[in-house]
């Protein structure tokens, strides 16, 4: 975790970290792991990608790096609907480079640009998202919050 930490942080000359929690609604459909890292790499983050880099040649490099996300289900939420049920939800770290985060973030608003949260929740499998700039030296705790303590990603 120290390592992971370390590494990004490294990086916050060039680029600028947000935090990223997604909720997904199963909707009756098969709720598998597979399925949400899915929905998460192939619809989420085509989105943001959209909107930080209009040529589409550009899309894959447009985020730096996009492996750093975690699945949870039995895990309680702040995103929890009721007393019992939890949410399947997607943690993650986004390095935005400092070039783009204008495309990415109001800081007017302290939130997504209105265009992208828009696009993000004109999918019909996400539920409520939260997105945050992640204070320098905090990527630890973010990462240890999203591993509970797990070693693993």
């Amino acid at each position: 975790m120290v390592a992971w930490s370390e590494w990004l942080e490294s990086k916050t000359d060039e680029w600028e970290l947000f935090t990223l929690t997604v909720v997904f609604r199963a909707g009756g459909k098969i709720a598998r792991l597979e399925r949400w890292e899915s929905e998460y790499k192939n619809r989420v983050l085509a989105k943001i990608r959209r909107a930080l880099e209009r040529n589409k040649k550009n899309h894959e490099t447009a985020i730096p790096y996009e492996e750093f996300f975690y699945y949870e289900f039995d895990e309680s939420s702040i995103f929890r609907s009721s007393g019992l049920r939890k949410p399947h939800h997607i943690h993650a770290l986004i390095p935005i480079r400092k070039t783009s985060v204008y495309r990415f973030w109001s800081i007017d608003n302290s939130d997504l640009q209105d265009r992208l949260k828009k696009d993000i929740y004109s999918l019909d499998t996400i539920g409520p998202i939260l997105v945050e700039p992640l204070e320098r030296n905090k990527a630890i705790d973010w990462i240890t919050y999203c591993l509970k303590g797990k070693q693993h990603i």
